[in-house]
């Protein structure tokens, strides 16, 4: 149900047309993005989440853009008293801290879609590999060897505890990706790059730590009309394109896309 049909016997129809389209909900944890017109009717609003979902038990409203290299945001604890939560899904669980951590719920979906693409006995690499929502996965249900790398102290100490939680074993290397080839002295089958926004450069400096006939599953964002020159682009680079499509807006005309690229 959206917010606006939650609440519209409780606002006016012009607070109403205000209301985002929907919200996030990790683990017991709802996100809210609402304009400051509407800051007077915020705990209106977190209230009607609550009594409509059982499961949610905190609102968290945020405050403003992920910033940073931690990509982490300000939130202000609407209903509740914490920011931590248990998350489940794709069979396993993650304990996350929203505020100090970066997690998006809506790629649920591409860390499924990974896995499935994921052989036994490769060597596996997850940058910007935050609590472990993509690298959990791969361990638990596939024989790989496999590396995360994030540069946030507080997803590495999160990620080794969701690593005993779902009985994987799996390295994790607090560190900076721009030194990602200092880091490492081996290969990899495969690279799993969630990308934050507008660091493209990391995939020139990933490419020299894949194997010959390696795959990098690339995520980043762009506008639509900018996914056809960024497709000569990479083609230009010497990639092939085996798979690419829209995760989701993330922001007006905004989109989050991941290719699946090998070295032609």
């Amino acid at each position: 149900m959206s917010l606006r049909e939650l609440l519209k016997d409780k606002l006016q129809e012009e607070k109403l047309s205000l209301l985002p389209k929907g919200f996030e909900v990790i683990g017991d944890i709802a996100i809210i993005n609402l304009p400051p017109s509407l800051y007077d009717e915020k705990h209106l609003i977190a209230q009607a989440l609550v009594s409509h979902s059982k499961k949610v038990k905190v609102v968290l409203l945020k405050k403003n853009k992920l910033a940073g290299e931690k990509r982490i945001a300000e939130f202000e604890i609407l209903l509740g008293d914490r920011t931590t939560t248990l998350h489940r899904e794709n069979g396993c669980a993650f304990n996350l801290d929203i505020a100090k951590t970066y997690f998006s719920g809506k790629m649920y979906f591409e860390r499924d879609r990974i896995v499935q693409k994921v052989n036994d006995g490769e060597d596996v690499l997850v940058l910007f590999c935050g609590v472990g929502p993509f690298l959990i996965p791969i361990r638990k249900k596939k024989d790989v060897r496999i590396i995360g790398l994030d540069n946030n102290a507080a997803a590495c100490s999160l990620f080794r505890k969701n690593a005993r939680l779902n009985k994987i074993d799996a390295e994790i290397v607090l560190g900076d990706a721009n030194s990602m080839g200092a880091l490492f002295k081996k290969d990899f089958d495969r690279i799993v790059m969630p990308t934050p926004y507008g660091q493209d450069h990391f995939l020139k400096i990933a490419r020299l730590l894949l194997k010959p006939g390696g795959t990098v599953h690339f995520y980043t964002f762009k506008k639509d009309f900018e996914i056809p020159h960024f497709h000569r682009l990479l083609e230009d680079m010497g990639w092939q394109i085996e798979y690419y499509r829209d995760c989701g807006d993330v922001a007006p005309r905004v989109k989050r896309y991941v290719f699946d690229l090998k070295e032609e």
